[in-house]
């Protein structure tokens, strides 16, 4: 029998990953209302929840391949389902090129949970650092265009921009290129926290402006950086030996 404060430990961090999962499934409901801006609220929050179950997980010492495992599936639908829905709802009929791009990031997300699963299945309960770019940089596509009161389907060019960002993250979603976690940047974690924890309620253009250029130039310039570093190891690897 799990002693009580072990099972306390352990539920803390899945609770809060429960949290994430709720979130998704009710910016899934948000969308079938109509209603794009509690969507883009809801997904925001689950992110937030994400920045603290893993954390929580770690300083209570309650790290398990279960809790791992349950963070994912609540990723894929805060990250992958229920930002596919609002991608659709902000951009609706786009004929069968639209139809063929939306299916785009469905399957890149299952592909890399399934993939970094089995990785996981290797590796227990220590997460090894993963390639490719996390699943909350698509969910961040629809939710920053609703926080900008931008219509990606005001114009043929807005709705091609908005299709090629959502095309573009989620081949990126499996890339060889390890991106490093926030965690690796002093202070940048509790920063980025609790800025998306006001973004929905405070200053929500003003933010969202920042995120998507935070977001973009972390992209471009993480991946020039893990190449960098992959090509400076390579070489070091080669002069070794």
């Amino acid at each position: 029998m799990i002693p009580f404060g072990r099972l306390a430990r352990i539920g803390v961090p899945q609770a809060l990953t429960l949290c994430r999962l709720a979130c998704g499934a009710g910016a899934i409901v948000a969308v079938a209302r109509g209603d794009a801006y509690l969507a883009a609220t809801m997904i925001t929050l689950g992110a937030v929840t994400d920045g603290l179950d893993g954390a929580a997980a770690r300083w209570l010492g309650a790290v398990t391949t279960f809790g791992i495992w349950f963070d994912y599936l609540s990723d894929y639908a805060c990250y992958i389902v229920a930002p596919w829905c609002l991608a659709r709802l902000l951009v609706p009929g786009m004929g069968l090129f639209g139809e063929m791009a939306f299916a785009v990031p469905l399957i890149a997300g299952a592909i890399r949970y399934a993939r970094n699963g089995v990785v996981l299945g290797d590796a227990g309960p220590h997460v090894p650092e993963l390639a490719g770019l996390g699943t909350v940089f698509f969910a961040f596509v629809p939710v920053t265009a609703v926080f900008l009161d931008v219509d990606p389907a005001a114009s043929q060019w807005s709705a091609v921009v908005f299709v090629g960002m959502i095309l573009v993250f989620s081949a990126l979603m499996n890339a060889p290129i390890r991106f490093p976690k926030l965690t690796k940047f002093r202070g940048a974690s509790p920063a980025v926290l609790i800025l998306l924890a006001i973004e929905p309620f405070w200053m929500t253009r003003v933010i969202a402006g920042a995120t998507l250029v935070i977001g973009v130039s972390y992209v471009i310039l993480a991946a020039r950086i893990a190449r960098g570093a992959q090509t400076s190891q390579t070489s070091r690897t080669r002069a070794a030996i």
